[in-house]
């Protein structure tokens, strides 16, 4: 079966910017997943309405998911963790939503992003060479992600966060050991651990 994952960033996008090509294209047979960026707890509320500020996220979700089912979608995600948490999607203050934690290194990177330099000499590689430096990256990446889904499964207000951060937290961790197992078959070692 052929499928497709709309990407939108508010509740309401999915219809007034792609509900044609999801009708369309459920119409066809295609099974569609709309993944949404935030569950528009921050949107404004419509005079009149009824609707208290506390409830414009749930309500927005519902409303989503009844539209995305009206026009022939079969799976909604919701991404809202942002919105929910009063945070911004852009800022200065890089991980600004882990307060009290060094969790941005001196070039401005979470601890575990390769580098600019890592990533032109991985680009340079071929072979079993390239295979050891993807892995030590990627597991140096693994180890970073960890320490956030941690604290956001430990942190966070809302239950579907705290869910969702888990299960990054144990499929990064197992991830980590799978890739530490193949690396070692190619005669490769792991970077130390980020600093967090």
């Amino acid at each position: 079966m052929n499928k497709l994952l709309v990407v939108v960033a508010h509740p309401d996008d999915e219809t007034f910017g792609l509900g044609s090509v999801i009708a369309h294209a459920a119409s066809h047979g295609v099974e569609v997943a709309v993944a949404c960026a935030t569950r528009g707890e921050l949107g404004e509320v419509a005079p009149g309405s009824g609707i208290e500020r506390a409830e414009l996220g749930d309500v927005r979700e519902a409303e989503l998911r009844a539209a995305v089912h009206e026009l022939g979608g079969s799976r909604v995600e919701m991404l809202g963790w942002l919105d929910t948490w009063g945070l911004v999607r852009n800022s200065n203050d890089k991980m600004a939503w882990m307060a009290g934690h060094a969790h941005v290194s001196a070039n401005g990177l979470m601890p575990g992003m390769a580098t600019p330099a890592q990533l032109e000499k991985l680009l340079s590689l071929r072979g079993k060479a390239m295979d050891v430096l993807f892995l030590q990256l990627m597991i140096h990446h693994h180890q970073g992600g960890v320490v956030m889904a941690q604290y956001a499964a430990e942190h966070a207000q809302e239950s579907y966060v705290r869910n969702t951060a888990q299960s990054m937290y144990l499929a990064q961790s197992n991830e980590i050991v799978q890739m530490e197992q193949l690396l070692r078959q190619l005669g490769g070692e792991p970077l130390p651990p980020p600093a967090n």
